[in-house]
């Protein structure tokens, strides 16, 4: 079928955000759950939960070293790293959020769970070395990446990044093909639309440069070097993994080695997004990069 994550993909649902690269990192199946995946009868080992008490996702780390993730209203997923499997539970029928979740939360938190270091961000290639982008929702991790596709950069993921550290540098690997972009509604609320790869072609794998963390936007550009402690520290919000002490643990070891090599800033955009496409270049220019 293609590739995520330098994993070839065989799955019974249908995916159309995968690189047309064969894996070559193994294989990994997905499939579509006969029955419901039920709850077990025990509190998850994290949360997300909004003011109003509505749950959008629950971990529950289970026996034989699986793990249950579910995203309400759209799906649940059985998560199972020593295989290779992730078994769905569909809920809602919106496809494209399905696929979203599948690749950027399902095979990202697996992936962890195997022992890559995986992030919430979005990715560049730049002088084919990867760019990560950080920071909370509406930052503008996905815009900023749909900027510098748009301006000739390969995109190597929009909402998830896995990082391979177990060979002699830290490669990142592509996933999911398109960028997801949020524009405003009436009464505030927020649709999201899939665009097409803006990129210049598909990437490949590349050795990461610099981690980004995004902050509130600014009158105008702001970037700061981080010192590796206090990026660590800041940047442990955008981990992904199950959930669990000890996987909580991993991730955060893995970061402290990607920090060894790759330099981190904090960036504040300005609110002029016009002037995005411009900004992006400087950013770069700034951090001293160069592609």
């Amino acid at each position: 079928m293609g590739s995520l994550y330098g994993f070839e993909i065989k799955s019974e649902l249908p995916l159309r955000r995968l690189n047309a690269a064969a894996g070559t990192r193994g294989e990994l199946r997905i499939e579509a759950s006969p029955e419901p995946l039920e709850s077990p009868g025990r509190e998850p080992v994290s949360t997300l939960i909004d003011s109003t008490g509505h749950c959008w996702y629950a971990s529950y780390e289970l026996e034989g070293g699986r793990c249950l993730l579910e995203l309400p209203p759209s799906a649940s997923f059985l998560l199972e790293p020593e295989v290779g499997r992730i078994v769905v539970e569909s809920r809602d029928g919106d496809a494209e959020l399905l696929e979203h979740r599948i690749a950027s939360s399902a095979i990202c938190t697996l992936l962890a769970m195997r022992g890559d270091l995986v992030m919430h961000a979005s990715a560049v290639e730049v002088a084919g070395q990867a760019v990560l982008f950080c920071g909370p929702t509406l930052r503008g991790k996905s815009t900023l990446a749909r900027a510098l596709g748009e301006a000739g950069h390969r995109i190597l993921g929009e909402d998830g990044v896995a990082i391979a550290l177990d060979g002699d540098e830290p490669i990142a690997f592509p996933g999911a093909r398109g960028v997801r972009v949020r524009h405003p509604g009436r009464g505030g609320e927020h649709r999201t639309s899939l665009v097409a790869d803006p990129g210049c072609g598909e990437p490949r794998p590349c050795p990461g440069a610099a981690i980004v963390l995004l902050g509130d936007r600014t009158a105008a550009l702001e970037v700061e070097p981080l010192e590796p402690a206090q990026a660590l520290a800041l940047l442990t919000p955008n981990l992904i993994h199950s959930g669990g002490r000890a996987s909580i643990g991993g991730a955060f070891a893995r970061l402290a080695t990607l920090l060894r090599s790759a330099p981190a800033f904090r960036v504040a955009l300005p609110n002029d997004l016009g002037a995005l496409p411009a900004t992006a270049r400087r950013v770069l220019h700034i951090m001293g990069l160069r592609g």
